[in-house]
């Protein structure tokens, strides 16, 4: 955690900690489950191409080769996977989950034609996702697959449950496989992403009596369907990172109600792109009126930037090779929370870097 502070000692072993990364490249969570067990979830990278989980994990003196127990990866965008495949190269002996679709054989089969002359050199997180799965299979790994109310992982008085992705979610994502595909002679692009994310995996982390819930980027259909569930767990989340960067198209106000208790720790990572900025003074004022707790990772860049304007032909010739410009708003920051397990008090809540309370974003 260089780039957003001093990340003095590791949590006590008694401790549940959850610590969310932000923007500029990405989010990415980390948390520790009590005695000395980690979770990662997502990737992120800092400046030098590092995954934030790893300098964190090694800035406390915690070994990821060891410590890590669990890797998921909640879905495809590269804002939530550049930086995957060190990250489970260097967590060797924790388990891998992600969506069962992403070792679908029609996916596979677009990503295998996206990684020939058809991919841009732009970057892409089905690129690494890929790498990831290449990696896995070279080590014969072992894979556990996210779906509706499937507990993914056990360890002493943790359970992790993925919520999402349903049956009905995975079925339209094969309807949308084929838009994947390459067409012969066609200018090299970045993978259009599939929306509504639908196929985002939403974790229910639980120890003891605390409870966890991690939004991805699930937009509200699938929510939707989760609240209608009468197979996942009960109970109310004391903390909660919000889904899509705080965005309207992924709020469903039951959540709120039914899945989390009264006040909770709301935490969430901005996101900017092609001028459109997440969340918006809107999205701020309503997760407001659900909390007074609310953090975000970044404190600026919360209005649209400028724009750089450049000579038309410079435009043309910039889309014609697929490459995305981003205009990189925000800096990086961190938000920490500890708990004592056994305990009915309440986090403590740390910030890094640019992050702040989000009631200091309200113009």
């Amino acid at each position: 955690m260089t780039e957003a502070g001093e990340a003095g000692s590791p949590p006590d072993e008694d401790e549940f900690e959850v610590v969310l990364f932000g923007p500029g490249y990405g989010e990415s969570i980390v948390l520790h489950i009590g005695s000395g067990c980690w979770v990662i979830v997502d990737s992120c990278i800092n400046d030098e191409g590092n995954p934030r989980a790893l300098e964190y994990l090694e800035s406390i003196g915690v070994d990821p080769a060891q410590a890590v127990d669990l890797v998921v990866a909640t879905h495809w965008h590269d804002d939530h996977i550049c930086g995957m495949t060190r990250l489970v190269e260097v967590c060797s002996k924790a388990d891998f989950c992600c969506a069962n679709a992403l070792l679908n054989n029609e996916f596979l089969a677009a990503v295998g034609a996206l990684e020939g002359r058809h991919l841009s050199e732009a970057g892409s997180g089905v690129r690494e996702i890929h790498r990831v799965f290449t990696w896995l299979e070279s080590k014969a790994s072992r894979l556990t697959f996210a779906a509706a109310n499937r507990r993914i992982h056990a360890w002493g008085n943790c359970e992790v449950w993925s919520l999402s992705p349903s049956d009905v979610a995975f079925w339209n994502f094969l309807q949308s496989i084929g838009n994947l595909f390459p067409r012969e002679n066609r200018t090299k692009t970045r993978i259009p992403y599939v929306t509504p994310n639908d196929m985002s995996v939403v974790l229910w982390i639980g120890v003891d009596d605390i409870a966890v819930l991690l939004g991805s980027d699930l937009e509200k259909r699938g929510w939707v369907e989760i609240l209608q569930s009468e197979e996942r767990p009960t109970g109310k989340a004391s903390v909660f990172k919000v889904p899509h960067h705080g965005s309207e198209n992924a709020d469903e106000p039951d959540v709120w109600n039914r899945m989390l208790g009264s006040n909770p720790v709301a935490v969430l990572a901005p996101w900017c792109r092609g001028g459109r900025v997440l969340p918006s003074q809107r999205d701020v004022r309503r997760i407001l009126a659900h909390t007074t707790n609310a953090y975000a990772t970044a404190s600026t860049g919360l209005s649209a930037p400028s724009q750089v304007r450049r000579h038309s032909m410079v435009d043309r010739t910039i889309r014609s090779t697929g490459i995305e410009l981003r205009q990189l708003a925000m800096s990086p920051g961190a938000i920490r929370l500890r708990h004592p397990l056994g305990s009915q008090g309440r986090w403590k809540i740390e910030t890094f870097g640019s992050a702040c309370g989000l009631g200091d974003l309200v113009e």
